[in-house]
């Protein structure tokens, strides 16, 4: 009886699609793309405030302003310089947020966030007052949960005295959304609107996305944005080089090559001639594209990528 009841609300949504001019099937970047997470929200305003509220569990109208401090050009050049694809934030002028999508375990989780806290923390120019920093936090999406970490959907993290629990600050946190973690209705029933978003970011299908544009109008507007940006074929190819990225990223891994060793300015050159000629040979594959038009789609020129190629013979 539940298998008819999912069967027809799988049809239902799939006609939906349809007479929306929504494709269907498989999702080529899911949102866990963090290319494609952060240009949909650094593209719509609205999406990336419904968010924040689920996420802080604030109201759309205490949102005043929100600022987007690093944002990405769509149709530039996807790099070593560019690896990082976090989302910095500053929220009514008042709070500094940055924001990271994570779906490979790296076994640094812990270290990796304070990182990105204390960095962000300090934004104090020369000779201003300490009582202007602003709070500070660091959220992070993840699609794994880290080792000895609590089997919770959503994690807060404060500074706290063990023994009295006295809050020693207000000014600097850690907020985890485990997407791995979904599937609890008590979740769902605590926090809707973070569960509908962390059900958007697990979406594997156009279906399930159009199935969630019913639960919020932010998600609405994060889905139809996405929808645009996935008929961008500059989008697409950027897309599509993070992927390979991870790709060759996990490919390293399994074969145990450690990164690290990897030293020298001719060898850092050859690493980024490498990637540059990576991208545009699978972007003119994928998408059946001469050589000119992947080299525009992703931000570079025929020369810089003859140069490379040069480099690397």
């Amino acid at each position: 009886m539940v298998l008819k009841e999912e069967t027809k609300i799988g049809n239902e949504a799939e006609e939906r699609c349809v007479v929306e001019g929504f494709p269907i099937g498989k999702l080529k970047y899911p949102l866990t793309n963090d290319f494609m997470f952060k240009a949909v929200l650094q593209r719509n305003q609205t999406a990336l405030k419904g968010l924040l509220c689920a996420l802080l569990n604030m109201r759309l109208e205490d949102i005043a302003a929100v600022r987007v401090l690093n944002p990405i050009e769509i149709g530039g050049m996807i790099d070593e310089k560019m690896m990082m694809l976090d989302l910095k934030l500053e929220l009514n002028d008042n709070r500094i947020l940055d924001i990271e999508m994570q779906v490979i375990d790296e076994g640094n989780w812990p270290e990796r966030s304070l990182a990105y806290l204390c960095r962000a923390f300090d934004q104090l120019e020369k000779g201003e007052k300490y009582l202007r920093v602003k709070e500070t936090i660091h959220i992070g999406i993840l699609n794994f949960t880290p080792k000895d970490f609590p089997q919770k959907l959503y994690l807060d993290y404060f500074f706290y005295n063990l023994d009295t629990a006295h809050k020693y600050s207000d000014k600097m946190s850690i907020r985890m959304l485990q997407l791995n973690q979904l599937g609890n209705k008590a979740d769902e029933r605590k926090w809707p609107e973070l569960y509908y978003w962390a059900c958007l970011f697990k979406a594997q299908t156009w279906e399930e996305m159009w199935m969630l544009t019913e639960k919020d109008e932010t998600i609405r507007e994060c889905v139809f944005t996405y929808k645009e940006l996935t008929a961008d074929e500059k989008a697409r190819m950027q897309s599509e080089a993070r992927e390979d990225y991870y790709r060759r990223l996990n490919w390293a891994e399994e074969r145990g090559l450690n990164k690290g060793m990897e030293k020298g300015i001719e060898r850092g050159q050859k690493e980024t001639a490498r990637t540059l000629v990576s991208n545009v040979d699978h972007a003119m594959e994928s998408f059946q594209v001469d050589l000119e038009r992947a080299c525009e789609g992703l931000g570079t020129t025929v020369e810089a990528y003859q140069v490379a190629k040069t480099l690397l013979e």
